[in-house]
């Protein structure tokens, strides 16, 4: 935002929802296609002539060897946007989609495909980026399909209109927020919090704003965060604090723009068990999107590993999802570059009776990775990192002494390009396991291992 918005005696404000317009001209074109492939973001890809050229048109919803009917309706990248009118012919793998918000709500891409087909395309997401990077026969597992109803954290948009309260999800390609009253993707008590949210978000939130509302769902209710753009007044304060009296929510914090999150109300500290260790959960600390994906990620990271390891460090560790079960089995160190998580890890460890075997290092891994020397100590290395990957913690990595390495990353893209680092110099990648936590959305996980040669 370019200016700060106006304090208002109502109550909160968020980010203004108006945009400027395009000034561009889209051809409007309807056109019959076949589709050639998904898209990296799940959409159907074909090419077609418009205004004498071939262009690409990305069309969600269509599927490969479908015939279609479409309109353009964006420019994208040298292409189009296209809206599917009417399936002509439809593909084998055409699945009838299970929630009925997911016509309009952007927040699955992949609901239209039938499970085999699914698995078979996040699997071939992992191939392709490997291949691009030299890993011409990737040893690449079938994914490991986490499904429905394992959400335990999930972004809200509230949207305020007039009279109007929306609380949902992002339309497809839009600004529109989709109202929605269940998704089939989160567990039992973030589907609960959809209604006293909207009730909460129309008792505040001021004409024409809005904002996000993270709400993770813990092991002793549910912790809530919002980001809004200016402080909230003592009406507000007074709402957020019976918002959590009256629910089971157990924590909310406000994030003004440029501030950390501040607890506005609170009646326990929030919990997540992470390999039946107790964790205190910061307000805003990554943690794995589901239980199931979670233990997904651990478990193939620790088969990665074995029992032999006796010391290792785990790097991007975060809240320490892997950080705690390693230790039960070696020493471990744990590196980070955000202080809260690490000191919520560090007194787990302790009531754990793991904190001789756990130490944390505060230290940004990005512009201060681990060098060769400090690496050679360790029998394993985890490397967990954002979705940027870690090229540069990579580069010393890729010359250390250190026999077994697992990678975990969110970005095949990412991690194909660090593993190159690490197999153009002393590492083999002798196993890949994709973990599709995020359902029906274009985004797959994995567990990588790599042994020096």
């Amino acid at each position: 935002m370019s200016h700060p918005p106006r304090r208002h005696r109502k109550g909160w404000r968020g980010a203004s929802t108006r945009r400027k317009r395009s000034a561009a001209q889209v051809p409007v074109e309807t056109v019959d296609v076949e589709v050639d492939a998904l898209g990296a973001q799940g959409d159907g890809i074909a090419q077609a002539a418009i205004l004498a050229h071939t262009h690409t048109l990305y069309i969600p919803g269509a599927l490969p060897g479908e015939k279609v009917r479409v309109r353009t309706v964006a420019r994208r990248g040298d292409g189009f946007a296209a809206e599917l009118l009417d399936i002509l012919e439809p593909s084998p793998e055409r699945a009838q989609p299970p929630c009925p918000h997911y016509a309009h709500c952007g927040g699955c891409a992949l609901q239209h495909l039938n499970r085999a087909g699914y698995a078979d395309w996040k699997r071939k997401r992992v191939v392709r980026a490997l291949a691009q990077r030299g890993f011409a026969d990737a040893p690449v597992h079938d994914p490991v399909l986490i499904g429905e109803g394992t959400r335990r954290r999930v972004t809200f948009t509230a949207v305020r209109r007039g009279r109007k309260v929306v609380v949902g999800f992002n339309a497809r390609a839009s600004h529109d927020v989709v109202a929605i009253d269940n998704c089939p993707l989160l567990v039992a008590d973030l589907n609960a919090l959809i209604g006293p949210l909207s009730a909460l978000a129309g008792d505040v939130l001021s004409d024409g704003h809005r904002v996000r509302i993270h709400v993770t769902a813990c092991e002793n209710g549910a912790d809530v965060w919002i980001e809004a753009g200016t402080s909230p007044e003592l009406s507000t304060r007074e709402a957020l604090a019976a918002f959590v009296r009256d629910t089971h929510a157990v924590r909310l914090a406000w994030k003004e723009e440029g501030l950390s999150p501040e607890p506005i109300a609170q009646e326990a500290l929030p919990l997540v068990y992470l390999s039946g260790v107790p964790v205190e959960l910061p307000s805003g600390a990554f943690l794995q999107a589901s239980v199931e994906g979670e233990h997904a990620i651990r478990d193939g990271v620790l088969d990665a590993i074995g029992a032999d390891a006796t010391r290792v460090a785990d790097l991007f560790c975060g809240l320490g999802s892997f950080t705690l079960p390693l230790a039960q089995r070696a020493v471990v160190e744990a590196v980070d570059s955000v202080e809260a998580p690490l000191r919520a890890l560090e007194r787990a460890a302790g009531r754990a009776d793991l904190g001789g075997r756990v130490s944390v290092q505060v230290r940004d891994l990005t512009r201060q990775p681990l060098e060769t020397g400090e690496l050679n100590k360790f029998d394993a290395v985890v490397f967990d990192p954002p979705r940027a990957g870690a090229a540069e913690q990579a580069q010393y990595l890729a010359y250390a002494d250190v026999p077994s390495v697992v990678g975990v990353s969110c970005n095949p893209a990412t991690f194909a390009r660090d593993a190159r680092i690490l197999a153009d110099v002393r590492y083999e990648l002798v196993s890949v396991q994709p973990i599709d936590q995020f359902t029906y959305s274009p985004h797959v996980e994995l567990v990588a291992h790599f042994v020096r040669r």
